[in-house]
């Protein structure tokens, strides 16, 4: 990486690891409340940060007048630009198919079929159960989606996840633990119980 205004890579490292951590909750929850497919937010967040990154290499870190607004501008403008986008591809290509029930259905993730490194039995059991319910998760409403994502990936309490998405504390507990019981219904381990 070229040097910009006297700063290397180096030194705009520890400001980009340090704005990261202060910022990521935060942008994580904005996108979340946003974005109406859950399972882009991943996707969504790596391009903001590598935004980030990219002016701050590029213009150096004293050229952030206020860095936490920056952070929250990007990630505006990388939402427009995905949901833009996602418009005119729809457009162009159908981001579904529809099955002989009249189902429709997503395109299969091709990166999802990617080979893995083999793994002991016990791991690779556990593996395809998340993957299993990760893929149910999927097949959830957006609003079910986003609370898990508040509150198991954010970590917020049920409350705090009610107040971000704008819900009942009531309805997000129920949302969630309704879920849940779903989920272990679907996918208890053999001789596991409901309890």
């Amino acid at each position: 990486m070229k040097e910009v205004k006297g700063l290397s890579a180096q030194s705009i490292t520890p400001f980009f690891e340090t704005l990261y951590a202060e910022t990521y909750s935060e942008t994580l929850l904005y996108l979340t409340r946003r974005c109406a497919d859950p399972t882009q937010l991943p996707d969504l967040m790596q391009e903001v940060y590598a935004e980030v990154y990219a002016v701050l290499a590029q213009k150096g870190t004293a050229y952030l007048r206020d860095p936490h607004a920056f952070v929250r501008h990007v990630a505006k403008s990388k939402l427009r630009r995905f949901y833009t986008l996602r418009q005119r591809l729809a457009a162009l290509v159908p981001l579904q198919k529809t099955d002989e029930d009249g189902e429709a259905y997503d395109h299969p993730d091709v990166a999802g079929l990617a080979l893995q490194t083999p793994l002991p039995d016990q791991l690779a059991e556990n593996r395809m159960l998340a993957d299993q319910i990760a893929a149910a998760l999927k097949t959830c409403p957006a609003d079910v989606q986003k609370i898990f994502v508040c509150h198991f990936q954010l970590d917020m309490t049920l409350r705090d996840t009610a107040r971000a998405l704008g819900m009942k504390e009531a309805t997000v507990k129920a949302k969630l633990y309704r879920t849940l019981t779903k989920l272990r219904k679907l996918y208890a381990k053999d001789g596991a119980t409901d309890d």
